[in-house]
């Protein structure tokens, strides 16, 4: 049992005591055991993938928490995230967590892709400095010793960076009247929160 299985086994009684899902959840775990000491082995899976959708659930209520507050002036939007999530399952796995900030027309999205297959691609680019160059819009970037890339298209401006080789921070600013407020949105953010949470 790796540290993860262990780190998730002993998160299990503290997101079942919620009041939203303790009750169900509880129910259909205790269901699917039951089907499993009878040998209703298709019932069991039926049983616990509900529970896992609904821990799934949970589990992306406390991973918002790690996204910062709007800084002065800006307003934290309401988004959901539960088709990105869908698509990170179907992709091979992972944890998906975005969030949005306006001010008036300007607009930046945050996003945290953490344990994906998806992120190979990421770090095959980073190591070669070669396809970056390759692409007039895109540049290296370094936050602090964090490596990563820089994309200016339009009135857009993205900042990707990979932590630890396997946590990507996507800072995304559109109609920026100054393109400094992703760094201040980047400081907001706790990385080794984001590390000791997400790894």
């Amino acid at each position: 049992m790796n540290k993860k299985q262990i780190a998730g086994l002993l998160l299990l009684p503290a997101l079942l005591s919620s009041p939203l899902f303790a009750d169900e959840i509880t129910d259909q775990i205790n269901e699917g055991l039951k089907a499993y000491e009878t040998k209703d082995y298709k019932g069991a899976v039926d049983e616990l993938k509900f529970a896992t959708a609904q821990l799934e659930k949970l589990a992306y209520e406390e991973n918002k928490k790690l996204l910062p507050d709007a800084i002065d002036g800006w307003e934290k939007q309401k988004i959901k995230n539960s088709n990105n999530q869908m698509a990170m399952s179907i992709m091979g796995g992972g944890t998906s967590i975005k969030g949005r900030y306006k001010k008036d027309k300007e607009q930046v999205d945050i996003e945290v892709v953490a344990n994906s297959p998806l992120l190979a691609m990421i770090s095959m680019m980073l190591k070669n400095p070669a396809m970056i160059s390759a692409d007039d819009s895109m540049e290296p970037y370094r936050y602090k010793r964090i490596k990563g890339v820089k994309k200016t298209k339009g009135n857009r401006v993205e900042i990707t960076l990979l932590i630890a080789g396997q946590i990507m921070l996507k800072v995304e600013g559109r109609n920026l009247k100054d393109k400094a407020v992703l760094k201040q949105y980047l400081d907001a953010i706790d990385i080794n929160k984001l590390k000791e949470k997400l790894l």
